[in-house]
């Protein structure tokens, strides 16, 4: 397997660190687990409480994240509400979403082919968008890209923030052992986690591992994030799923490049 022995840096938190924790043994590879992320419900949770009192009034329910499908379902059924009503479909960002939804019994009528904002709205195209009602459960911190382009097509769009990005505690061993050791590749799936990752080892430390480490991200927003800081993204799969980072992870370390680090 090309990750024997290989140590992957895990950013993401709570479940979604475990399943991507599982993929990597299953390859072979070493997870080094350091959260830099901790998901936690909307301070104010009353427009989210409100959207879905109201939820037969829209045509489609928008979910561009796995935490958001989580946290909006988790909340929809503590109003009595286990599935969509009828008449309202549900689209998806990519199949990660897809499952999540379907776990919790919101059916999903619609799947982005390309697992981007920007796909999701390529996707409703099909179905009309002028004169629809959308609703986009979301992280308070949340990218517009979706409301700009559905409001471009004559569409309206109800944002509620359904969860929010929080800093989880600095496990100091794992941080002490990751700038003696840098990981062989550090993984980031959103800006906040890679943002994150500096505010809890500090600017010099962090930066120090990453010089010594191939950075492999998902998604162009993610990316950006890294350019910001200087550094360059080795790694970015295709299509946006942990299967398919870790496709592109081992592509990578097959050819034996040498390490990244800040662009010059």
């Amino acid at each position: 397997m090309t990750l024997a022995g290989r140590t992957i840096l895990v950013t993401r938190g709570e479940e979604q660190g475990e399943i991507f924790s599982a993929l990597i043994r299953e390859r072979g590879g070493v997870p080094v687990l350091f959260p830099t992320i901790r998901l936690v419900p909307p301070e104010d949770p009353g427009p989210l409480d409100g959207a879905i009192a109201r939820l037969s009034s829209f045509d489609w329910i928008l979910f561009a994240s796995a935490n958001a499908a989580r946290f909006f379902c988790e909340r929809a059924a503590r109003a009595g509400i286990t599935a969509p009503p009828e008449g309202v479909r549900v689209a998806s960002v990519g199949p990660g979403t897809g499952r999540e939804l379907a776990r919790r019994g919101f059916p999903v009528h619609l799947t982005a082919e390309k697992h981007t904002a920007e796909g999701l709205v390529d996707a409703l195209r099909r179905f009309g968008i002028a004169g629809r009602r959308f609703l986009l459960p979301r992280a308070l911190e949340g990218r517009e890209a979706i409301q700009e382009e559905i409001a471009r097509e004559g569409g309206s769009v109800e944002t509620v923030a359904a969860y929010r990005n929080g800093l989880p505690e600095r496990d100091e061993r794992a941080a002490r052992n990751i700038v003696a050791t840098p990981p062989d590749v550090c993984t980031f799936a959103s800006p906040s986690a890679f943002r994150n990752f500096f505010r809890l080892l500090g600017e010099g430390p962090a930066a120090e591992v990453l010089s010594r480490s191939l950075i492999a991200v998902i998604g162009e927003v993610t990316a950006r994030a890294v350019s910001e800081k200087n550094f360059a993204v080795d790694i970015m799969p295709e299509k946006y799923t942990l299967e398919r980072m870790l496709d592109a992870i081992e592509a990578r370390l097959s050819a034996e490049p040498s390490h990244g680090g800040p662009t010059t």
